[in-house]
């Protein structure tokens, strides 16, 4: 009902062929969609000097708290959908990670390693004054979550793993691309780029309306020289490649992986060795879906973890 009253008033903008109704939508749209989600927008000071953009449920004190990480190139936007589904049942914490969305600064001068990231989440949990949380991370997001755990685990209720980097099997197709061509698919440089980062990131349609990948698309463009700071830095990290090193292995927190069969990005194949490494894991595994299930199919991805954390949280 919701996609078809955007697509609906999307249309009417169109024809009205007027560039600032377009923005009004898109913009409408976002905030209708967080607010149907239960979330409010905050902007959270840390001691490292960064101001966080953080969606953010509005009357859930009580409840079991969740944080949620984006993966490469995405912010917390690709969490909404999933938040919505689970509206009411938990404290979603969700934010920009650095170097991303609204977050600032956002400066090519930073290190983006997976390692820096992971300690800031910890500092953003500190002036949230939240100890314990579920924490679910999305690729680059995921990789960002397992070094949580190892360097904290106590503070983990459970883990997430959604189309996770950290083993980091890249599919052929996707290896072929980063070699063969000078420019990184995930690293849009004009809005139409951004088109075809949806093309691999996804499999089925989440949402959005032309028009709005095309905004969307302006706005990763712009971020475009930061992303390219942020991919070097991860890619030097080596909790990107955890496979065989005994990282893994020591990790006991509870751990659902969760995976789209059709991930053009990070293989399927990733969830074995997860599951061989991981001593405590279920995995779960969506069939036509691609890189991004919480955002394609986000009633199926909010039912695993229902089942998931009402195991832990009883």
């Amino acid at each position: 009902m919701v996609i078809r009253l955007l697509t609906l008033v999307a249309t009417l903008a169109l024809l009205a062929g007027c560039e600032s109704s377009q923005r009004w939508v898109y913009h409408q749209g976002l905030d209708f969609e967080k607010w149907r989600a239960g979330l409010e927008q905050r902007t959270v000071a840390t001691d490292d000097g960064l101001r966080w953009h953080v969606l953010q449920s509005e009357d859930n004190a009580d409840a079991p708290a969740v944080l949620l990480i984006h993966g490469f190139g995405a912010d917390s936007r690709n969490w909404v959908r999933f938040a919505n589904e689970l509206e009411g049942d938990y404290r979603f914490v969700i934010p920009d990670l650095p170097g991303h969305g609204d977050t600032e600064p956002r400066t090519t001068d930073m290190d983006y390693g997976i390692s820096e990231q992971a300690l800031r989440l910890f500092r953003l949990l500190d002036a949230l004054q939240l100890d314990q949380v579920h924490v679910a991370g999305n690729s680059m997001g995921g990789a960002i979550a397992i070094e949580m755990a190892r360097r904290q685990p106590s503070r983990l209720r459970s883990l997430g793993l959604v189309d996770a980097a950290g083993i980091t099997l890249q599919t052929p197709e996707f290896l072929n691309v980063l070699e063969q061509s000078d420019s990184n698919p995930l690293i849009p440089r004009t809005a139409e780029d951004f088109h075809t980062t949806l093309d691999w990131a996804t499999e089925r349609s989440v949402g959005i309306p032309d028009f709005a990948i095309t905004l969307m698309g302006e706005e990763k463009a712009a971020n475009a020289d930061v992303a390219e700071k942020v991919w070097q830095d991860i890619n030097l990290d080596p909790a990107m490649r955890l496979q065989g090193r005994g990282v893994l292995p020591e990790i006991k927190t509870p751990t659902l992986i969760l995976w789209g069969r059709e991930d053009a990005l990070l293989s399927v194949e990733n969830v074995e060795v997860f599951q061989r490494e991981l001593p405590n894991n279920r995995a779960v595994i969506l069939e036509g879906v691609g890189h991004v299930p919480m955002a394609e199919v986000p009633d199926e991805s909010a039912e695993a973890f229902r089942a998931f954390w009402k195991d832990i949280d009883g």
